[in-house]
Order: C-alpha cells, then sequence, then structure tokens
C-alpha cells in the first residue's frame, strides 16, 4: 500500500471506489439478441419492478437490477415513459398449462432492464433502428400528461400591466364607433408680427 505522503482530511474522498467506474463510454446500446426487446415503462409498482409495454405488443414484468441502483443511478432513473431495452426471461416463459393460475389470472411474462435511454438517445435509436416506433409512442403515459396540463393551462396569458392595458385601449378603440370631426379655419387677412427676441 502507498504511504499517505499528502494527508488532510479530504484524501479518502479520492479513492478509485468513489469514481464509479472510472470513465463511461458513450456508445449507445442496442439490441444484439433475439432476447433483447424495446419497450416502454408504463406503470412503477415499487420493490424494484414496472410494468412495461414490449415493441411486440405484449405487456411484461421488468425487474431492476442492481445495477441501476446506487452511486450514479441518476441518468438511469426508471419512471413512467422511458424507453428501456429489456432482457427476455426465456427460462419463465409462461407455457400453454401454466398460463392460467388457480385463481383466474394469466401469469405475466417477467424480463430484466438492461438500458434506459435518455430523451435524445430516442432520436438515435428511431434513425438508425428499423422498428415499429408507433407502438411505444401510443403507449407513452408522460405525453398524455403534458397534454392534458397544456390543455387546462391554455388561457393562462403572459404580460405587464402596460401591456394589458395597450390590449385594453386596441379593443375599445376598435369596438367603438368612430366619428368624424371636421374644423374650418378662418384665414385671417391681417398676419400678426412676431419679435423673436420677445421669445
Amino acid at each position: 500500500m502507498v504511504k499517505n505522503t499528502h494527508g488532510g482530511s479530504g484524501h479518502k474522498k479520492f479513492a478509485r471506489k468513489h469514481n464509479a467506474g472510472g470513465s463511461k463510454s458513450n456508445k449507445l446500446r442496442i439490441s444484439e439478441d433475439e432476447g433483447e426487446i424495446y419497450a416502454i415503462v408504463t406503470k412503477m409498482l415499487g420493490n424494484g419492478m414496472f410494468h412495461c409495454y414490449c415493441i411486440d405488443g405484449v405487456i411484461r414484468l421488468g425487474h431492476i437490477r442492481g445495477k441501476f441502483t446506487g452511486r450514479g443511478k441518476r441518468d438511469n432513473m426508471v419512471e413512467g415513459g422511458k424507453w428501456v431495452l429489456i432482457g427476455l426471461r426465456e427460462w419463465d416463459v409462461p407455457s400453454e398449462k401454466s398460463a392460467v393460475v388457480s385463481s383466474g389470472k394469466q401469469k405475466i411474462q417477467q424480463c430484466d432492464l438492461l438500458e434506459v435511454y435518455a430523451d435524445t438517445d430516442k432520436h438515435i435509436l428511431r434513425e438508425t433502428v428499423t422498428e415499429n416506433w408507433s407502438s411505444l409512442d401510443s403507449n407513452d403515459v408522460s405525453r398524455e400528461q403534458l397534454k392534458e396540463t397544456i390543455e387546462n393551462y391554455n388561457d393562462i396569458v403572459f404580460g405587464t400591466e402596460r401591456d394589458f392595458e395597450r390590449e385594453k385601449l386596441i379593443t375599445e378603440m376598435k369596438s367603438s364607433t368612430i366619428e368624424k370631426i371636421t374644423f374650418k379655419l378662418e384665414e385671417t387677412e391681417a398676419e400678426e408680427e412676431v419679435d423673436f427676441e420677445d421669445i
């Protein structure tokens, strides 16, 4: 072990264990296998699980792995409306016998979270990968909530008091009837002389 020559109270914060694995690669992860499918998170369930609507039209139960918890998870936050890459559990495929449980509910297929995509990654995915992205867009919960909030706040107008007064005067001028007033000026024959020194 190397001897601590600098010392001080903050020398431990520079340890390798706090660097979260060193440098991260900026390469976007795409589906490389048949068992990897693109999906959108529709509902958070808690306890590290979520419902996701996959690109093949199936709703699956996703599990958040330990890699996506702890330090440095701000970039990997899983929430409703996020696009994710999931890995199917091929050993857990429900067969025809186990599809119907004794209570009458169907068993939902389980999957593991492999990647969480940011909003900027969505555009790159649409350009590089040829898939039917309309199925994910139609099940986006966050877009519906955004539309509702925009519709609720359509009546709000921003401006200063001066702007509102100006708009009020303009509407009054447009609504009132305009009367034309003409003045007749009589010309006087005698012009008065004005002394510029008096002014």
